[in-house]
């Protein structure tokens, strides 16, 4: 796989900024609070990488869980990627408790738990892949949200180890409340390779067009 410039790696964190922004707004009239996203940090790792900075970044004997909303997506010429949401699970069922306006402390995911997570995968996945859409210039067709929660150990048991993970990590402000997410894409070397090429020449193009304008 070739390697990517910083111009491509910043032009792909101003496309997530972009689409991120949108779905905070959605996100904050549904739990009725102002939502601030930060600016997405935005990385190309291996799995084994991925795994070694989640379990880093765990404090000493922590064995908080993970709750993942995963979706798959397909478009046109063959590119493939599963979109993957990732909180911390305390912090998920906050979130969840805002949004169903109860004021009850919520321990464990409930089946209505699980559905309110997955609709805050299709908010904020769903915005990203929508953004993604116009870069492609097609139609992308997503599977319905899956809500888990697993281990750091166990997050990818269930994708290829010879895929590719693009991290874009959001940093979600509400108030008297700080939480930290990934928003994860699980690719194969092709597709990745095509989803950068369109990136880059998405914004090379409007560059061109900014140029001709002014």
């Amino acid at each position: 796989m070739r390697t990517f410039s910083e111009l491509e790696m910043d032009a792909l964190t101003e496309a997530f900024n972009l689409s991120l922004g949108e779905a905070a707004s959605t996100f904050s009239a549904i739990v009725r609070e102002e939502i601030e996203l930060s600016v997405p940090t935005i990385e190309i790792v291996s799995r084994e990488e991925l795994t070694g900075r989640l379990e880093s970044a765990q404090p000493a004997g922590a064995t908080e869980r993970l709750c993942r909303i995963n979706q798959h997506f397909c478009a046109a010429g063959g590119f493939q990627t599963d979109a993957l949401l990732l909180f911390p699970e305390h912090g998920s069922l906050e979130i969840v408790r805002r949004m169903l306006g109860d004021d009850t402390a919520i321990e464990h995911i409930t089946e209505l738990e699980q559905d309110a997570l997955a609709e805050i995968g299709n908010i904020i996945i769903n915005s990203c892949m929508s953004s993604l859409a116009s870069l492609f210039g097609s139609e992308m067709h997503g599977s319905l949200p899956r809500v888990q929660s697993r281990t750091v150990h166990t997050l990818l048991d269930d994708k290829a180890a010879t895929d590719v993970i693009l991290v874009a990590r959001i940093g979600m402000s509400m108030a008297a409340h700080n939480l930290h997410g990934f928003v994860l894409f699980i690719m194969d070397v092709p597709s990745i390779e095509h989803f950068m090429d369109r990136v880059s020449r998405y914004f090379k193009l409007q560059l061109h067009d900014m140029g001709e304008r002014v």
